[in-house]
């Protein structure tokens, strides 16, 4: 599998990448809509908060998980395939949903869902977001176990989790392991006809992801669902990506619904402060270094300049790894955030309205460091 290489300059479209990755799912195809009908349905999906939990047990976390996590079978359009994986997430009149990556079904002619209990459907695709790489299928039962959300903003660093999925092919395994990292930013390469993709804050864990884990539950000690594995770094070990459950959970209430989901969208131009300081560049205060707002962007048109240091979005501070992309992540494109910028020695306030990155000009684009 082939590794990108990170950009010194980081383009906020919201994307852009620090960190090397590979989907794993053997290959990935270029994502598509699905060809069949979407009918909509009307479908809340709750949220847990964190409840204490007596000790850290994995057996325990898959008695209340594992029952509805499922194995995709994925036949693609023009042959091939790979498997997956899946977890339920509602019922509506006699249907199920279930959620999974969308590099998983994507340009599927079939999809098989195979649940631990031995039931197996035909499923279809309710609706996919490239952009996220999240989709929706469901199937025609609604007596499935159900998972259930757990809140992703109230993960810490060195939390521990379970991951269970059908990496390989082999179905309903376990790994477990702790959240290494919160607010990463990772990146695919494009090759054979695939594009390059991006994700601007997914959760990092040494929970040990594979083949087949992609669309997978990540979950906390009690078994509530706070991530979606979607990949895995192939030049180390112990290192993979989960995407935050409360993105996971907008993003398929949307697909369930039926509505085409929106992606907070700033179009800046940046770099982190790890980066700016390896490069030589030595300024006061903390935060991300702005290198070009793109023409015609909310970033430009919030007057943001080359030489701005972002220190904040909103109270959250771009520090101890906190990201921009991750600040702006629990925001819906259109609503307002307050930047705090160093520039000149002063700090100054800047009210910025939050684009959709889904209907941004791919024309520009981020200078060469």
């Amino acid at each position: 599998m082939r590794l990108v290489k990170p950009s010194a300059a980081i383009a906020l479209g919201l994307l852009v990448a620090t960190a090397c990755t590979t989907h794993p799912i053997g290959s990935r195809t270029s994502p598509s809509p699905s060809s069949l009908p979407i009918p909509t349905a009307v479908v809340t999906l709750p949220v847990v908060s964190p409840a204490p939990v007596a000790g850290f047990n994995p057996a325990q976390v898959v008695q209340v998980l594992g029952p509805a996590v499922a194995e995709l079978i994925v036949t693609q359009t023009g042959g091939g395939g790979g498997i997956g994986s899946g977890f339920v997430i509602a019922h509506d009149t006699a249907v199920s949903f279930l959620v999974t990556n969308n590099h998983v079904v994507a340009n599927a002619s079939k999809v098989i869902v195979l649940m631990p209990d031995g039931r197996h459907f035909t499923a279809t695709v309710q609706g996919n977001d490239p952009l996220q790489d999240i989709a929706v299928v469901k199937v025609a039962d609604d007596s499935l176990p159900l998972a259930q959300f757990g809140d992703s903003t109230k993960l810490v660093v060195g939390q521990q989790v379970v991951a269970i999925g059908s990496p390989l092919g082999n179905q309903s395994t376990v790994t477990a392991g702790i959240i290494s990292a919160l607010h990463r930013t990772i990146s695919t390469s494009a090759s054979g006809g695939v594009p390059a993709e991006s994700l601007p804050d997914v959760l990092q864990t040494d929970a040990a992801i594979n083949p087949g884990n992609s669309g997978g539950p990540l979950a906390d000690a009690a078994g509530n669902v706070i991530g979606v594995n979607t990949a895995t770094n192939s030049a180390g070990q112990g290192i993979g990506y989960a995407i935050p459950s409360l993105i996971a959970k907008r993003i398929a209430q949307d697909l369930i619904a039926g509505r085409k989901p929106g992606h907070p969208y700033i179009g800046v131009c940046y770099q982190p402060e790890d980066a700016f300081l390896a490069g030589g560049v030595d300024v006061a205060g903390y935060g991300v270094l702005v290198t070009a707002a793109l023409p015609g962007s909310p970033a430009a048109k919030a007057g943001l300049k080359t030489g701005d240091l972002i220190e904040k979005v909103d109270s959250v501070e771009l520090n101890n790894g906190q990201t921009l992309g991750g600040a702006i992540q629990t925001h819906a494109p259109g609503e307002t955030v307050q930047l705090t910028v160093m520039r000149g020695g002063s700090t100054t306030t800047l009210p910025l309205t939050l684009g959709d990155r889904s209907s941004a000009s791919t024309a520009a684009s981020c200078p060469a460091p």
